[in-house]
């Protein structure tokens, strides 16, 4: 029984093989005879210049991009010089708004004692912030990479300065 299944199958697909067989040397050149033909040569030629089209878009679009990451390399480069105080100052009150909204508005007021002081210890910039609860955090800003991290003293009750698990990049808000 497998043996004639076998042979059925094998004999349908030799039939499918003649059927789909290549045009020969006299065909190449002539005209389609039927409308089905023609249309499946449009189309493909419709298809070959659409891929044409495509990938002379692509390679525009490709271009284009590493036109604009040249142009932005030459911003970066620009900005790769280090840190200064003051920038990183800017850059930490950006930071303390971007993260508590409200705090622009509370330093506005006047009625918190809210502030920022920049100093440098070592190589570091230092950047204190006194938040309006009375927490003094400060900000130890690397100013060859703007790599930050953050520390925390709450007089009263954390009287050492302790590292408060939190690190940000200052020119990312620069």
């Amino acid at each position: 029984m497998k043996k004639i299944m076998l042979l059925g199958v094998m004999c349908c697909m030799m039939f499918g093989l003649v059927a789909c067989g290549s045009k020969s040397k006299d065909d190449i050149g002539t005209k389609p005879e039927t409308t089905e033909e023609a249309s499946m040569e449009a189309s493909a030629e419709a298809t070959t210049e659409a891929v044409t089209e495509a990938t002379v878009d692509a390679t525009t679009e490709a271009q284009a991009a590493v036109d604009t990451e040249a142009d932005n390399n030459l911003v970066t480069d620009s900005s790769t010089s280090a840190i200064t105080e003051d920038q990183a100052l800017e850059a930490i009150k950006k930071y303390c708004i971007a993260n508590n909204p409200d705090l622009k508005d509370m330093v506005n007021s006047g009625e918190q004692t809210i502030y920022w002081e920049v100093g440098t210890k070592g190589k570091e910039i230092v950047v204190l912030y006194r938040s309006y609860t009375g927490a003094m955090i400060r900000y130890y800003v690397n100013p060859d990479t703007g790599d930050t991290y953050a520390t925390e003293q709450v007089p009263g009750i954390i009287d050492e300065e302790q590292k408060n698990g939190e690190t940000l990049n200052v020119k990312d808000y620069m």
